[in-house]
């Protein structure tokens, strides 16, 4: 919280700052908040488990991308969707929603299976979020189906489908022709799990509006594909 000058940090914050920075009073340090603000501090003493600091500037972060972008994943096995979020994170990613398919491997077996996963996804996006510090932490959403995912997209929203059979339209030139039309604002892109997307998921978000786009020659593994769309979209669309 930061108020009449002073912000105080407690919680996992601590042991970051403390053990991890190893910092103590008299240092500076960087703090960004989900609220788009960031504040240069320094400070001032350590109570028990409560860092106190004095706010010398506030301004506003500038780290957030100009385009917003939702990544559709679907579930991969293993700890491969811990590395997609925080990887995601990084590369400026705006919201994560995990997505059910049908050659989805992972299922859960109860509502508080799924809640308790997402719980833990939400985590790694908090702390990568302050890893690469971002004014904005990136929402995991719960895990839904395909169907309940596309009829709630944005409206305003470039919906796209990274599709390895796709031979005629790449990213790129999705991207352009939308810049060239001057009305992108946000781009949501589906990445299947391993094994891909069956041929009826295919059809269904093709009828609903999404637009086909191929990754290149190669065929990405699901915990690829989505950091190499990130990738270029931020090539494409940062300073």
């Amino acid at each position: 919280m930061a108020e009449q000058g002073s912000v105080l940090l407690t919680g996992s914050d601590v042991n970051h700052v403390v053990n991890v920075l190893r910092m103590g009073p008299g240092d500076e340090l960087v703090l960004s908040a989900t609220s788009g603000w960031e504040y240069r501090c320094v400070i001032r003493r350590i109570e028990g488990q409560t860092v106190v600091c004095d706010v010398l500037q506030a301004n506003r972060n500038q780290t957030e991308p100009k385009i917003g972008v939702t990544l559709l994943q679907g579930i991969p096995k293993g700890e491969k969707m811990e590395l997609i979020i925080q990887k995601g994170v990084e590369l400026g990613v705006t919201e994560i929603i995990p997505v059910s398919m049908e050659r989805t491997v992972v299922r859960f077996h109860t509502p508080k299976d799924a809640e308790k996963k997402q719980n833990r996804w939400q985590k790694i996006s908090e702390e990568a979020s302050k890893q690469c510090g971002r004014g904005f932490c990136p929402e995991i959403g719960a895990v839904q189906s395909l169907k309940e995912t596309i009829f709630r997209l944005p409206e305003d929203t470039l919906p796209l489908v990274a599709y390895e059979n796709e031979t005629v339209f790449s990213l790129k030139q999705r991207i352009q022709t939308a810049k060239s039309a001057g009305n992108l604002h946000h781009i949501t892109v589906l990445i299947g799990p391993e094994g891909g997307i069956a041929p009826s998921e295919y059809a269904l978000v093709c009828d609903n509006g999404f637009l086909s786009v191929s990754l290149g020659k190669r065929i990405l593994r699901t915990e690829t594909a989505g950091l190499c769309v990130l990738s270029a979209l931020r090539y494409e669309f940062e300073d």
